[in-house]
């Protein structure tokens, strides 16, 4: 007996990487992937992310403690609210194509996060943003989107996609 093995999409967004553009990029891919596709959402919340940039704020800033947290928090909702409409964007376009959409969340690193799913399920291809950094800035410490193509492609995981 064969069983039909589907090829499946991962797109990981996080709160700081929603590409609206992403979303057009898994459709175009798991059009030319065929039928049967599946697209797995990854979600990451990174609560570590939005610390590092509170505590920044909170040292640099003149806002007091107060107004900083209630800064962060507004931030904090923002990016989950943008992250939340691409899912929804996602499932909007993948459901007239006859793709299946699963959401997952987690908390966590991005890079960790996108690699720990990638190593549990065979993925065709792997869709990731960058975070808004400038291009200086990625060169001179690196890139976390560019750091999972070289583990996923180490590791044997998959293809990346790197939406710019």
């Amino acid at each position: 007996m064969t069983v039909a093995i589907h090829p499946r999409i991962l797109l990981a967004v996080s709160t700081s990487r929603y590409s609206e553009h992403l979303v057009s990029l898994a459709m175009v891919e798991a059009e030319r992937l065929g039928s049967g596709v599946s697209i797995d959402v990854l979600y990451i919340l990174e609560e570590e992310e939005l610390q590092q940039v509170s505590s920044r704020v909170g040292d640099q800033g003149f806002l007091g403690l107060s107004t900083t947290a209630d800064v962060m928090s507004a931030l904090g909702a923002e990016h989950h609210r943008m992250a939340l409409l691409r899912i929804d964007e996602v499932k909007t376009a993948a459901a007239p194509r006859g793709f299946e959409v699963k959401v997952t969340e987690v908390k966590g690193r991005f890079v960790e996060s996108v690699l720990k799913a990638a190593a549990d399920v065979a993925y065709e291809i792997i869709l990731i943003t960058r975070a808004d950094r400038p291009f200086v800035s990625r060169i001179l410490f690196g890139s976390e989107a560019d750091r999972v193509a070289r583990m996923v492609k180490k590791e044997g995981l998959g293809h990346v996609i790197i939406d710019d």
